[in-house]
Parts: structure tokens; C-alpha cells; sequence
């Protein structure tokens, strides 16, 4: 499902891009995170906290692995992307966060 911005196409001539919020598009990621189990749920909390709409979401946990993944589907802009990686990236348990 794609949610188109309400404002007409007369309005884009009196505002800025960074103004305009575009087309959201749902947009999957995995999240690579260290910690096991309490860096995903770390993942899990500022994914909730993001504000963004999160339309699916898994943890992969296994054990004797260093590193966990973290899938999730947000719905999203352009312009919110790079953001949403800058966000997740300043969290010490995040190590990635790749589109997929």
C-alpha cells in the first residue's frame, strides 16, 4: 500500500522539498546487531520508538553466533531512509543496517 501526500500540486511551488513528506513505501531492512538476544530487543525498542509505522518484524538469534538479525518492514519516504539508518546507526549494539 502506498499513502500519497494530501496537499495538491499547486501547493509544491511554496514549499521546500524538506517540507514535503513525499510517498511512503514500505521499505524492509535487516538489522545487524551484537548482544544476542538484548541487543535484537535494543533493535526492537528504537524501532518503536522511531515513530515509523512497522508493518512486519522478525529476530534471528542463534546461539554460538556473535551477531543477530533483525528484519523489519517500516513505511517510510525517501527523504526519512537515510534518517532511519543514521538513527539505528548511533546505537551501540546496531553494526548495520542494509536495505533488503
Amino acid at each position: 500500500m502506498t499513502i500519497l501526500d494530501h496537499r495538491r500540486p499547486s501547493d509544491t511551488s511554496r514549499r521546500s522539498d524538506s517540507a514535503h513528506p513525499g510517498f511512503r513505501m514500505h521499505r524492509r531492512y535487516e538489522i545487524v546487531v551484537s548482544g544476542g538476544l538484548g541487543g535484537a530487543l535494543a533493535a526492537a525498542e528504537l524501532l518503536r520508538d522511531s515513530g515509523l509505522p512497522v508493518r512486519d518484524f522478525s529476530v534471528e538469534v542463534r546461539e554460538g553466533i556473535p551477531y543477530s538479525s533483525v528484519f523489519a518492514t517500516m513505511s517510510m519516504t525517501d527523504g526519512e531512509a537515510p534518517a532511519f539508518a543514521d538513527r539505528m546507526l548511533a546505537h551501540p549494539v546496531v553494526l548495520a543496517v542494509d536495505p533488503s
